[in-house]
């Protein structure tokens, strides 16, 4: 008696253990997620660096201005003959020469070059964000993926538990039989050794548990070892056709929208390229400010004060061919951004196929199993009481009992299944992030 006391036991202090544990919502995770978890960040910060450099003065087309300043002390010795007859030999003589001039040089044309510059990290900022959207998407797979197992993994101990109940009532049918003599101790013998092999199953499977616990703290960035409870079931609310999905993946998809940018840029670098072979043209202006003061010599004093500018063309006429080496590269570049574009949306189609058939696949079994886990669950019953009657030998109350466990476990793994197919549908779908 002291051992089935011990599983009435733990069964009630799991079920009290779970119930005093955090409950942690889907919600919640995901937002702990967006909030903490490390491939996001990095995704954002790469969002502001590109966000950054999507500026007019980052593309060339402000002013440069610059200030140059200096102040000059020399110390020599002068010697000096002038036709005059004059002469200046001085040793030790200082000259200080203080020269500063602001000065501002803009490229008024470069070939076109500055708006290709600034379209293209226009086009790498839009494409930051959807960097981060696919980021988000494939952090929200893994965090709902790794949600609904804990439920599972916890309906199966739910499910074990339920056949320990079983074992533990074999046990008290066994004893009164042998009691009375109807039955051998056979009979008892067989009841607790399933019910230790159930025991060890549950063991397992709550180390199972604790495991897949920690790999979801991991996604959500808290303590490995931070306990918690999660919802009871596994909820599918995806209502869509597949003729829908076909029609609005291709503009929906994340990442058919990252590739896509792909052949923006490698279109604007090419006209990057196309602009070194024509001329460039900026303005310059100067102000300049000098005074040089000598202790020696005709000029004592000598200070300028003024304005001066201009214009340069630059234009590179010949360099190796270099330049239309650069402009063929980037008309490949541009190429291999279609194939890979082509490449990418029929990845897609093929992966939604798959999803789809996946998703019907798991709705059906799912529909079979929940039928067939009602049924084996209604057999364990009447089989427990025909055992209970003399009606049924141990061996099918056994036969019974893994019956009822393989049918749960499969109940359980198809809404699972069917979970992760509409999670992948949805994800394909550009669905998990709004």
């Amino acid at each position: 008696m002291n051992k089935y006391k011990t599983i009435i036991f733990l069964f009630f202090a799991f079920v009290i253990s779970a119930s005093a544990q955090e409950l942690l919502t889907l919600q919640q995770a995901i937002e702990m997620a967006l909030k903490n978890n490390y491939g996001i960040l990095v995704a954002k910060a790469n969002a502001d660096i590109a966000h950054n450099n999507n500026s007019y003065g980052n593309s060339g087309f402000m002013p440069l201005i610059q200030m140059t300043a200096s102040n000059n002390l020399s110390n020599a010795n002068i010697k000096q003959d002038y036709t005059t007859g004059l002469t200046i030999d001085r040793k030790g003589v200082q000259t200080t020469n203080i020269t500063a001039a602001p000065v501002l040089t803009w490229t008024l044309f470069d070939g076109l070059n500055m708006f290709a510059t600034k379209e293209k990290f226009a086009q790498l900022q839009a494409q930051s964000e959807v960097g981060i959207k696919l980021e988000i998407e494939n952090d929200l797979n893994r965090i709902i993926t790794s949600y609904y197992n804990i439920v599972r993994q916890n309906q199966l101990i739910r499910a074990m538990y339920e056949s320990v109940k079983v074992s533990e009532e074999r046990i008290k049918i066994a004893e009164k039989k042998l009691e009375v003599g109807s039955a051998s101790k056979l009979d008892l013998l067989q009841a607790k050794v399933d019910l230790n092999t159930q025991k060890s199953n549950i063991l397992k499977l709550k180390a199972d548990l604790a495991y897949f616990k920690a790999l979801l703290n991991q996604l959500i960035v808290r303590t490995n070892d931070t306990d918690f409870n999660v919802s009871d079931t596994i909820p599918l609310t995806y209502k869509v056709s597949y003729n829908d999905l076909k029609e609005s993946i291709p503009k929906q998809s994340d990442s058919i929208q990252y590739a896509q940018k792909n052949i923006f840029i490698a279109e604007q670098t090419l006209r990057q390229m196309t602009s070194l072979a024509l001329p460039q043209i900026a303005v310059n202006g100067t102000y300049n400010m000098s005074k040089t003061h000598s202790q020696a010599g005709l000029v004592l004093i000598n200070q300028n004060l003024g304005f001066n500018g201009g214009f340069t063309l630059t234009w590179n006429l010949f360099n190796g061919f270099k330049t239309d080496i650069l402009r063929r590269n980037a008309q490949q570049q541009i190429m291999i951004t279609k194939f890979q574009f082509d490449q990418t949306k029929k990845q897609i189609e093929t992966s939604l196929l798959k999803a789809w058939n996946n998703y019907q696949y798991a709705i059906e079994a799912l529909q079979l199993e929940t039928e067939n886990s009602a049924v084996a669950r209604e057999n364990l019953s009447i089989a427990l009481e025909r055992f209970r009657l003399g009606s049924a030998s141990n061996v099918d109350i056994n036969l019974a009992q893994q019956s009822f466990e393989n049918a749960i476990a499969r109940f359980v793994q198809a809404g699972y299944d069917a979970k992760v197919a509409e999670t992948s549908l949805m994800k394909l779908n550009g669905d998990l992030v709004k």
